[in-house]
Order: C-alpha cells, then structure tokens, then sequence
C-alpha cells in the first residue's frame, strides 16, 4: 500500500542517490520528480492521491511503456500463473488475494498485511516474510524450503503444527 511517508523515503533515497553522483537537488524537488514518475502534475497532486489514511483508499501502481501510473482499486485481486520471484512487497495490503501456480521464490515481503491470503501451489522457496501479519491464511501444496517467518524456516513452523495436531 502506497502511503505519503513510503513517497517521502522514496525521494530521501533519490536526493542521496543523486548527491552520490554530486547531482544537487532539494527535497521538495526529489518529491516533484517522483510524482511525475507515478504519472501525476506535481507532489501535491501525488499527496492528494494517496490521502492522510491509506488505508481505506487503495493505491496501486501499474507501468505503462515507459511511465508509472496511479490508480485506485476496489477489486479483489486474484493471481494466476505468475513469476513474481525475487519481487518486493514492503508495506503492502495483500489482504484477502488468491495466488495461484505463483513462482515467488526469494521474494521479500516486509511489514505487510497477508490476512486471508489464499495460496495454492506456490513455490516460496527462499522468501523471506518479515514483520507481516499471515490471521486466516491458507496454504495448499506449497513448497516452502528455505523460506523464512521473522528469521524462523518454515519448514519447521509447518512441522510443529504437525506435530501438535497428532498429540
């Protein structure tokens, strides 16, 4: 989920990226080009966007041909068939999605809300899950070597249940 302060370190990091490479610009100016790079007029408009609670408005990103567009969206997203490994989800509403045949191995999701999740068939080899709050979710036929829960493999979280479940 797309939130003011994400945007913000967002231009921090390009401000240093480009003091790096002694390319001086403000703050406010890093904010500017990063609204123009989701497609919008001006940071204002970006703000505007997004909203003070993102949380009941959300926000995607979609890339088309060389720009990056802002949308809404209220659909339920189901995913079928993907090759989403090495992918990236920080801060992100993931409530309430079907994942289906997905390839997300040694992707990172950080600090985000997989509630509901319905998972089949997916291969989360080597992902990381850090910080995220997995209430309700469902797993079927998934493989899980390597893949870590707040620095813990899952393989062994999965064979406790197990375990508990005999007993």
């Amino acid at each position: 989920m797309l939130r003011t302060l994400g945007i913000k370190g967002m231009a921090k990091a390009l401000r240093q990226a480009l003091s790096d490479r002694n390319i001086d610009l403000s703050h406010s100016d890093c904010l500017e080009l990063i609204a123009k790079q989701f497609g919008v007029k001006d940071w204002n408009a970006l703000s505007a966007a997004i909203g003070q609670d993102a949380g009941d408005k959300p926000l995607l990103f979609s890339i088309v041909g060389d720009e990056i567009k802002l949308h809404r969206t209220t659909q339920r997203l189901d995913v079928n068939d993907a090759d989403l490994s090495g992918s990236r989800f920080n801060d992100a509403n993931l409530s309430g999605i079907s994942f289906n045949q997905i390839n997300f191995s040694g992707a990172k999701f950080n600090d985000s809300n997989m509630t509901g999740w319905y998972v089949n068939d997916v291969n989360l080899s080597g992902s990381r899950f850090q910080n995220i709050n997995l209430s309700g979710v469902a797993f079927s036929n998934c493989r899980i070597p390597g893949a870590m829960l707040d620095g813990v493999p899952l393989e062994e979280i999965v064979e406790a249940y197990r375990k508990s479940q005999v007993s």
